[in-house]
């Protein structure tokens, strides 16, 4: 069984200095974890369909709720436009009322698509830190929500993106078992989604998944490919290794 140490709920930095919040460790009932993170796109473009994306948004997280793994998953939900900012920490789903997401999207600003990316990835790489000092098993997954290209990071780059995910996978690293990074493309500009093609070998994340235009039926089946990417990753929890790569 983990050791059970308190783990304040408060801001944490992560090795990057990336700041985070999660649960603490004493309220977790489980042996083991899968962290998943949303990094979702919320500058101006996004307006056009920032209601459906919430929608979306529920949907992923009423499917995570639903599954037999539910009570093995913590959800954390970012924000980048000119800025990236947390909309909540790591936690488990039974404390997620669905109503939260009602208008958590307010479209503003430009697209810090680096540094929404890098926050992912740093606070995984923390707070999984955190857990496996205390013997919890984890592995995580990674989607990144976007419209457009980025414009307006302070702080990453792709080859830091690239570094981080190498060191999270590094031989010395014991923290994760594994970690699934995706990147989600919105919207059929040729242009932009050829620079996300290129955005997603360059940082080396794992996927690009283009979902077209941003219509209710396509944001319905972008909300189950997440939630059975999520199980996915879940499941192979344990076995050594992460999961497939599934087919939008």
């Amino acid at each position: 069984m983990p050791k059970l140490m308190n783990v304040l709920e408060g801001q944490n930095v992560a090795p990057a200095g990336f700041k985070f919040s999660g649960v603490g460790v004493d309220q977790l009932g489980s042996t083991e974890y899968t962290l998943v993170v949303v990094a979702q796109d919320t500058s101006t473009s996004v307006e056009s369909f920032n209601v459906e994306m919430e929608k979306c948004l529920k949907e992923i997280l009423g499917a995570c709720q639903k599954s037999p793994r539910s009570e093995n998953l913590l959800l954390r939900l970012l924000e980048f436009n000119t800025t990236d900012s947390e909309l909540h920490g790591f936690r488990e789903l039974s404390k997620i009322d669905p109503k939260e997401y009602d208008g958590i999207i307010n479209p503003r600003g430009w697209t810090a698509l680096y540094d929404g990316t890098m926050n992912a990835l740093d606070s995984v790489d923390g707070y999984s830190a955190q857990l496996a000092s205390m013997d919890y098993l984890c592995n995580a997954v990674v989607f990144i929500i976007t419209d457009g290209e980025e414009n307006k990071s302070k702080v990453a780059t792709t080859q830091m993106i690239k570094d981080k995910i190498a060191q999270i996978r590094s031989e010395g690293n014991k923290n994760l078992e594994s970690i699934k990074t995706v990147l989600v493309g919105v919207g059929t500009d040729p242009s932009i989604m050829d620079y996300l093609d290129r955005f997603q070998k360059d940082a080396g994340l794992d996927q690009f998944v283009k979902i077209g235009d941003a219509t209710p039926g396509r944001l319905a089946k972008l909300a189950d490919f997440v939630s059975k990417s999520i199980s996915s990753t879940s499941q192979a929890l344990g076995t050594g290794g992460a999961s497939v790569n599934l087919t939008f």
